[in-house]
């Protein structure tokens, strides 16, 4: 009885568990971007970078404290022999030294300045990088979202489109067993059916395709209860349509433009630290030592020659390195070379985001308008496929015509599915291109 009493509790347990198990998930576009931002490897492995680099701006920061430095030392001697009136030094003995060193760097000719600002510099610019791949990656989920669900409507349209076909294949067998059509039109009809069930199977296919993407982008398992969904009509905010409006927004937010203008500070940071090493190096030392000799007690003497000495020692040193072979100014030459170099790729930059704009904007007005013409061809051609099936029943066309109706409304949808693909693809350009992530 007992095991019959959990025999049926454990089938009550997986009846109830498994529908939870396979229960399907459905993702959003802003879904997907928060999920893919959080997961990504390229953007953890950037905030690893960030946080590196933070690092050594601290290690550079600690140039600016003093150095504190003890040693011990023990030493023993042994003397081999002596003549002539003994030199203490080079008797037996044992001897311990400890000191203690404090360090200060008073002057650096800006050196210790420059290189702090340069590390400063270069964890901001690895900052910017990472939204760079912020950016560069929802763009990605952003455009491959849109195209699974084109690829997904695609599917539904030809799958109607088979199931219409199917019907008129069915009809010309009807029709040719009543001989009201001649052979080849049934032949005709099954060609149109396998085409379209041809053009069905690689809709399919895009659609795998696209979803294996997107989860890849997301770094997220890939499962057959995950659905995704938003359709083309969706796209949230608003974008400015104008390019100047555009353009004054990407100056602003292109993390790559700012990433280029921290390198072009770097290396000037790089040239006056060459030019540094022609200015002197003061330093104020303090020292504290304490030396204890320990002599052999001999017998010829009658009095304790140990001796201990404690001092603290004061100072201030300079250095300048007066010659070296030109080094320190080719280092400054190079570097301001360094310089103009990346402003040069800078405009490189700015020359290319500035035809993306304007590529984006056309692209956007020619996807808005011809949206409006497919959506009004689709209207038609479901108008003209109605009529043709109509006449068809009442003996008044043939089903050649049914199915050129049939085959133009396919490509009617087709088309005003490509127009909202476009034009949300165009949007995700604009996005990215103004330097804004979809909210």
């Amino acid at each position: 009885m007992k095991n019959k009493l959990l025999h049926g509790l454990i089938v009550l347990f997986v009846l109830g568990v498994l529908p939870v198990c396979h229960a399907r998930t459905t993702l959003t576009l802003k879904q997907c971007l928060d999920y893919g931002l959080v997961n990504s490897p390229s953007i953890k492995a950037a905030d690893y970078a960030v946080a590196a680099l933070e690092e050594n701006r601290k290690s550079a920061r600690a140039d600016f404290l003093p150095s504190l430095s003890t040693s011990y030392s023990y030493n023993r001697l042994e003397n081999i022999s002596s003549k002539g009136v003994s030199d203490t030094d080079y008797l037996n003995q044992d001897m311990r030294t400890f000191a203690l060193r404090l360090s200060q760097v008073l002057y650096a000719g800006n050196r210790l300045v420059n290189s702090y600002d340069k590390a400063k510099l270069d964890m901001e610019r690895k900052a910017a990088d990472r939204r760079l791949a912020e950016l560069e990656l929802s763009y990605n989920i952003q455009a491959t979202f849109f195209q699974l669900m084109g690829a997904e409507l695609n599917v539904k349209i030809l799958k109607e489109s088979v199931a219409r076909l199917e019907e008129g294949v069915k009809s010309a067998n009807a029709y040719l067993e009543k001989s009201l059509i001649s052979y080849s039109e049934v032949l005709s009809a099954q060609v149109d059916l396998a085409d379209a069930e041809q053009r069905l199977s690689k809709a399919k296919n895009d659609v795998n395709r696209k979803r294996v993407a997107l989860f890849s982008l997301m770094n997220h398992p890939i499962s057959e209860e995950v659905v995704f969904e938003g359709g083309l009509e969706f796209f949230a905010g608003d974008y400015p349509s104008d390019f100047e409006a555009c353009w004054h927004i990407a100056k602003s937010n292109r993390p790559d433009l700012e990433s280029l203008a921290k390198q072009v500070a770097m290396s000037e940071k790089d040239a006056d630290i060459a030019m540094g090493s022609y200015l002197p190096l003061v330093k104020l030392d303090l020292g504290y030592n304490d030396q204890n000799r320990d002599y052999e007690s001999l017998a010829a003497y009658n009095y304790d020659r140990d001796q201990r000495n404690r001092y603290w020692s004061a100072g201030v040193n300079a250095s300048w390195e007066l010659f070296d072979g030109g080094r320190a100014w080719y280092q400054n030459q190079k570097s301001s070379l360094d310089a103009a170099q990346i402003k040069e790729n800078i405009k490189k930059v700015q020359l290319s985001i500035q035809e993306g704009i304007r590529q984006a904007l056309f692209s956007i007005s020619e996807a808005e308008h011809r949206t409006r013409g497919a959506l009004g061809a689709v209207g038609a051609a479901e108008e003209n496929y109605k009529v043709e099936s109509r006449r068809l029943e009442a003996g008044l066309t043939t089903v050649p015509l049914l199915l050129d109706a049939q085959i133009r409304l396919t490509r009617a949808q087709g088309n005003y599915t490509q127009a909202l693909l476009d034009y949300q693809l165009s949007r995700s350009e604009l996005e990215f291109m103004i330097g804004e992530k979809d909210k």
